[in-house]
């Protein structure tokens, strides 16, 4: 079985990789294909004729979609909707990721995936876009939304840090940290994610909407607090509300992925720790 994994320079991409290596796998970023040139896909993909397509390539810049929508709907949006009428003429199998920003974030008891999107913000509208154009065009898929993805970092230097890394880094300069003790969320290790994604496609699973997160939600202060209890770092961490930590981009208050499809995953702390040991 071939597989191609796009945006493997990234944190899920690089993790991909290493989870599928007993497979053939070609592995491209961006200087190797332009997914937002409708026919450089088609003509290269036709010529490389694997069986499934992972796409992992994202933009997650969060507020500065805000001020670059036109960048975010290209590649979160217009490339998901090409490389899933490539995939429906060739008839190969495509894996896509997506986000719980695509939720508003009212319902406190969290969001199913038969649940509607309502993004609040131009990354989440950009997200949201790519879902439907997937869903328009595609026949063979699997739209796998997941949150707050953390792990071993990327292998390009100008891919986004995790949370988790950037609350360690902070530590390096800084005695106290505020975090925003709201937006209720999980949290996801990479390397549970790529594993996931593996046995979705082993399990030959129908094809459709999946969350797939690590189990259990916090807030981005809980979050934290954890990962310096688990270090054992002696940092002040200040909770704050969002109002005090003003950002462009909305995000919502509580969007916690129920997965009703599949087996739990661990949760969120166990997988932490095991990150944080390695």
């Amino acid at each position: 079985m071939k597989i191609l994994i796009l945006g493997n320079q990234g944190m899920l991409g690089t993790e991909l990789e290493i989870c599928f290596k007993e497979y053939e796998i070609i592995a491209w970023d961006k200087d190797d294909i332009d997914i937002t040139n409708q026919e450089q896909i088609d003509e290269k993909i036709s010529e490389l004729t694997p069986d499934i397509i992972i796409n992992a390539a994202a933009y997650n810049a969060v507020d500065a979609a805000e001020e670059n929508k036109e960048i975010a709907n290209s590649v979160n949006g217009y490339a998901v909707g090409f490389l899933a009428k490539t995939c429906h003429d060739n008839d190969i199998i495509l894996i896509h990721y997506s986000t719980n920003y695509v939720f508003n974030g009212i319902n406190k008891n969290g969001y199913t995936e038969n649940d509607e999107p309502n993004p609040q913000s131009a990354y989440a509208e950009s997200k949201a876009l790519g879902e439907k154009l997937l869903q328009k065009y595609g026949k063979k898929y699997y739209l796998i939304r997941t949150a707050r993805i953390f792990g071993s970092p990327a292998k390009s230097n100008l891919a986004k840090k995790s949370f988790v890394n950037v609350m360690l880094d902070l530590t390096k300069s800084q005695n106290s940290i505020k975090v925003v003790h709201e937006e209720f969320s999980n949290a996801t290790y990479s390397k549970d994610l790529a594993q996931r994604t593996k046995e979705i496609l082993e399990w030959k699973k129908v094809f459709g909407i999946y969350h797939v997160t690590n189990e259990g939600a916090c807030t981005w202060y809980e979050f934290a607090k954890k990962i310096f209890e688990i270090k054992n770092l002696d940092v002040e961490i200040i909770p704050v509300t969002s109002k005090e930590f003003p950002r462009p981009a909305v995000r919502p208050n509580y969007s916690v992925l129920l997965n009703t499809k599949l087996p739990k995953l661990r949760g969120w702390e166990d997988a932490l720790k095991e990150y944080l040991s390695e």
